[in-house]
């Protein structure tokens, strides 16, 4: 069995904060303890807030998944706070990595998933960032074409 983590929801504000990178972690160890997860085949997605934990817990735990995905998110310049993780958190990513993001968003700025893109290049991670033209904020989480994008990408990596 395989298992794909969506960590946060509605209830849990989305930043990558410690607490929601080790509420992650915590869900891979209870995979772990299911006893019939493998747990070479685990990958990471989220939407916006849970973007931002996403890469986050990448940053944190660069070996503990073996692909992973987003829509709409990003980093943000170490400097500037904000909700986005910041270069810095994100430069020891080393999962591979697909990016999905509308360059209609007004949420969370196109420029935010450009920088991941640039930070994940600078380090030779393997990439892909999918820009979606007159898409907003809500349009890529349910997006067909993004959930086939992101289904081949997982068998690539031999999620499934």
């Amino acid at each position: 069995m395989f298992a794909v983590l969506a960590p946060g929801s509605a209830a849990v504000p989305g930043e990558p904060t410690a607490a929601n990178i080790a509420r992650a972690r915590q869900l891979v160890e209870l995979l772990r303890g299911l006893g019939y997860v493998d747990m070479n085949r685990i990958a990471l997605h989220g939407h916006s807030m849970g973007a931002f934990v996403t890469a986050g817990v990448l940053g944190a735990h660069p070996d503990l998944f073996r692909a992973a995905s987003h829509t709409a998110g990003g980093t943000r310049p170490d400097s500037v706070p904000g909700a986005a993780p910041s270069d810095s958190q994100a430069a020891t990513i080393r999962t591979p990595y697909q990016l999905h993001h509308g360059d209609s968003d007004n949420v969370v700025s196109l420029s935010s998933d450009l920088r991941l893109a640039n930070v994940l290049l600078s380090r030779g991670v393997v990439h892909e960032l999918h820009v979606y033209l007159g898409a907003d904020h809500d349009d890529l989480s349910q997006n067909a074409v993004m959930l086939d994008r992101v289904r081949a990408w997982y068998a690539s990596k031999g999620i499934f």
